[in-house]
């Protein structure tokens, strides 16, 4: 059995998606300084791509409950359960990163106040950082057991 169309086209383009965004915010965003014009940029291209990702995600999850697909058994399905809970749970540190200090005033509206000089004492800051961190070996996992297992991905294609 193969997985619904719509499942397996949210699935790459979030995959497609989610990969870069992990990477940028580490190896670009982080090291980017706050006093950097082009943070303001950064920031609104991952905070908006950031929610679209979790959107895509519950419409992944509501289609998934609501057809049939195969069933995940033994570890891939705690990775998969894993997988879900930590795409919830990156938006959530990047929501309290947000309001706690009204990035979405410093980057959407433009209010002119200044980011915080060292972002990492943003409140939700470090679990945004440990949540990216998970994911990644979630999904290094996750592509590990998909080529372990060539039925899961004749599946998905």
């Amino acid at each position: 059995m193969r997985y619904p169309i719509a499942m397996r086209v949210i699935h790459w383009f979030t995959a497609i998606m989610f990969i870069p965004m992990l990477a940028g915010g580490y190896f670009w965003l982080r090291a980017m300084p706050s006093s950097d014009p082009q943070k303001l940029d950064a920031l609104m291209y991952h905070m908006a791509i950031g929610v679209f990702l979790v959107t895509l995600t519950l419409i992944r999850l509501v289609v998934r409950l609501r057809v049939a697909h195969p069933e995940n058994t033994g570890l891939a399905l705690w990775v998969h359960r894993a997988l879900y809970l930590g795409v919830f749970l990156m938006p959530m540190s990047g929501f309290t990163m947000v309001f706690s200090a009204k990035l979405n005033e410093i980057v959407f509206a433009r209010s002119g106040a200044a980011l915080p000089a060292d972002m990492s004492t943003i409140t939700g800051h470090y679990w945004h950082g440990a949540t990216a961190l998970t994911l990644t070996l979630l999904i290094l996992l996750h592509i590990a057991g998909a080529f372990k297992d060539r039925v899961t991905i004749k599946r998905m294609i």
